[in-house]
């Protein structure tokens, strides 16, 4: 039957696994910790875009009431044109 290593033979290699172990804790903690900060970071990405987006939309709304607005004007300007020129006498 072999003999079984002495605690100076496994030591080393335990250490080393422990070691390992806690490394691979301490990498695996700051992964997480960046996936937070990764995801915090994009939902609030998302928000100022849909802010943006509802800035745009609202000022595309103003400016379409604007450009309405001034073709009625530009409308009844030249339907008055028109009515004036309808009533003149022909010829006159």
């Amino acid at each position: 039957m072999p003999a079984l290593p002495s605690i100076s033979e496994w030591l080393p290699s335990a250490a080393a696994i422990g070691f390992g172990t806690f490394l691979f804790g301490v990498v695996r903690a700051d992964l997480k910790g960046m996936e937070i900060r990764i995801r915090e970071d994009l939902k609030a990405s998302e928000e100022r875009q849909q802010e943006a987006l509802r800035v745009m939309e609202t000022r595309q709304r103003e400016e379409m009431r604007e450009m309405r607005a001034e073709y009625r004007a530009s409308n009844e300007a030249l339907n008055e044109k028109l009515d004036r020129l309808l009533e003149r006498p022909a010829g006159g």
